[in-house]
């Protein structure tokens, strides 16, 4: 879990010096770095596994993967709650304000459609989402990891 800890460290550190050099990254482009981030904390976490007992059954090493994946993605959750809180808080109002225009060039009334963007793009909707989404796929890689650990790594010579 101590690998999960640095990693999501080393990511939130990554971000903060993309701010502060005037380049904030875009949700969504980001999404590759912490993909990137929690299967490399899922392998890790499964082959530390396999070191300490090379007969880890399938069950052990899901624990052990998830549990890391977890923790990466809590990590994150609360990490950008604060960031949009704090480090980065005009973000959701220049995106509800282009969303708003877009919205009313199209011909819908402001009064309508900026209440509805405000309730929705808010520090912690944006922290559940990814909270969830990291979590998702955090448990799909777990599951690949676990069955590629215990298949082929587990037979392989330390």
């Amino acid at each position: 879990m101590l690998f999960a800890f640095l990693t999501a460290f080393a990511v939130i550190m990554l971000r903060l010096v993309l701010l502060t050099l005037g380049h904030p990254p875009h949700a969504t482009g980001f999404m590759l770095v912490h993909l990137l981030a929690i299967s490399t904390v899922i392998f890790i976490s499964g082959y530390r596994t396999l070191q300490a007992d090379r007969s880890a059954s399938v069950p052990m090493l899901l624990r052990t993967n998830f549990r890391s994946a977890a923790v990466y993605a809590l990590c994150m959750a609360i990490f950008l709650w604060c960031y949009f809180k704090w480090a980065e808080p005009h973000h959701f109002q220049q995106r509800i304000d282009a969303l708003v225009w877009k919205g009313v060039a199209e011909g819908q009334p402001e009064l309508v459609i900026r209440p509805r963007m405000e309730a929705f793009f808010t520090p912690f909707n944006y922290s559940t989402i990814t909270l969830a989404g990291l979590l998702i796929a955090g448990a799909m890689l777990t599951l690949l990891a676990a069955v590629f650990q215990h298949k082929v790594l587990r037979r392989l010579k330390p």
